[in-house]
């Protein structure tokens, strides 16, 4: 939602304020955390797996959601609210506020109240959603480990505001920002916990020689003047750029020969043994595919599972493969398997994922040349996915390759599967007159 609603700020260009709803609060712990609405499907794992018992599952389906809000860990929902913080388009110290507290209600209030403000001043959404504020808000995620949909979500915000917002930013932005706030799956805290921890601004506040601290806010002041009474915080869950619980931050872009314009992982949620990984393939043409190969068994240890066309054409609207990283890690395989596809992943998986790969399967991309058994090769540090065969099988793979027949969609579906743009560039539909 709070992507859809900065492309609509973007386009229009109007005053605007984004009041997002809240991140809920924790459930009962489990595996050794607050459990959140992804817990249930790592426990189906453990539950097939006989791990836990069906009465301790039902009694987390129960509890592990207990109010409204958003997902209580830093998925792609709060990933994109503490980003439209960052970026001046939401009062700063208002996007991280749980759903259930009072805080959320007076934000929203303050809210309605400084709109009035900007109608007044002639300050819109441009003023705000530019190369310059697109690029602090993409420094904020990477520092807090945000969602690997971030990739997904800038360039198509970048194209609405008329700006260049591409892979070699993103891959720029990240290896050159410290990971300095750790929230889960980074880490075992949740958002709420971030939120008292200090919050989006007191990470900014570190990040200050790393910001163009001249970008304006919606609240008509510039970054700079904001910052200036924020003090600095240091705790368990942030930390200063010196001693910065990783290098560089949330994300990582990919390439190679399965991968010729780009894929997506996030390396701060994968453990250090797994940021390289060498295994065999066993292919799916759907992320139900794949679900059911883990449950039964199918799925083991050294294996990559190659999900395709989940892209955005041949999903269509590229699904998140949520459930299956979820799956593993309840079957013991969260540090064995390694998963890559054309579709996106959730921002609370863990393990070793690589999505977004582009250009994808159903567009003829070399994901769809893959065989059952092939080798593998994902380098995370080294930026690379590759297919270990030769470049002359792969050529001959890809003349040999049938024409994939797309899912049968009706109505806006169809129109999106026809024309939707790769995920390199954000998964839009340009105008066709461009």
């Amino acid at each position: 939602m709070i992507p859809g609603l900065l492309m609509a700020a973007a386009r229009l260009d109007i005053p605007a304020i984004i009041v997002n709803g809240g991140p809920s609060l924790g459930g009962i712990e489990f595996d050794g955390r607050s459990s959140d609405n992804s817990s249930v499907v790592e426990a189906l794992g453990m539950l097939t797996n006989n791990q836990i018992s069906e009465e301790q599952y039902l009694e987390l389906e129960n509890k592990s959601s207990r109010t409204c809000g958003s997902c209580s860990f830093l998925g792609t929902a709060n990933t994109m609210c503490a980003i439209t913080e960052a970026m001046g388009m939401a009062l700063p110290g208002t996007s991280m506020i749980p759903a259930v507290l009072s805080e959320r209600l007076r934000a929203a209030q303050e809210a309605g109240r400084r709109i009035v403000g900007m109608v007044a001043e002639g300050l819109n959404a441009r003023q705000m959603i530019n190369q310059t504020g697109l690029t602090n808000a993409l420094r904020l995620g990477m520092a807090i480990g945000g969602s690997t949909n971030m990739a997904l979500h800038f360039p198509a915000i970048a194209y609405e505001a008329e700006c260049e917002f591409t892979m070699k930013d993103i891959e720029r932005i990240a290896r050159s920002t410290p990971h300095i706030a750790r929230i889960y799956p980074n880490g075992p805290m949740n958002v709420q916990d971030f939120y008292e921890a200090g919050g989006v601004m007191a990470v900014m506040k570190h990040l200050t020689g790393l910001l163009n601290n001249q970008a304006m806010t919606c609240t008509g002041k510039s970054l700079k003047e904001l910052l200036r009474f924020i003090p600095l915080t240091e705790n368990d869950i942030i930390r200063p750029v010196e001693r910065a619980w990783h290098d560089w931050g949330s994300l990582a872009v990919l390439s190679g020969n399965l991968a010729p314009d780009c894929a997506i992982t996030k390396p701060t949620a994968i453990h250090p043994s797994m940021r390289r990984f060498k295994g065999t393939a066993i292919c799916f043409e759907s992320e139900d595919e794949a679900s059911s190969a883990v449950l039964t068994g199918q799925v083991k240890a050294g294996m990559v599972v190659v999900i395709r066309n989940e892209g955005p054409k041949g999903g269509p609207g590229m699904r998140e493969m949520v459930r299956i990283m979820k799956l593993l890690y309840g079957q013991g395989l969260g540090l064995k398997v390694a998963v890559i596809t054309d579709g996106r992943f959730s921002g609370t998986n863990n393990g070793c994922f690589v999505g977004h790969i582009s250009p994808e399967a159903s567009e003829g991309g070399p994901l769809a040349a893959v065989k059952d058994g092939d080798e593998i090769i994902i380098d995370i540090e080294k930026g690379i996915l590759h297919l270990n065969i030769s470049q002359q099988e792969l050529i001959e793979r890809m003349r040999n390759l049938c024409s994939h027949k797309r899912r049968s969609v009706k109505g806006y579906l169809n129109i999106y599967s026809k024309y939707a743009e790769s995920a390199a560039k954000g998964a839009i539909i340009k105008n066709r007159d461009e």
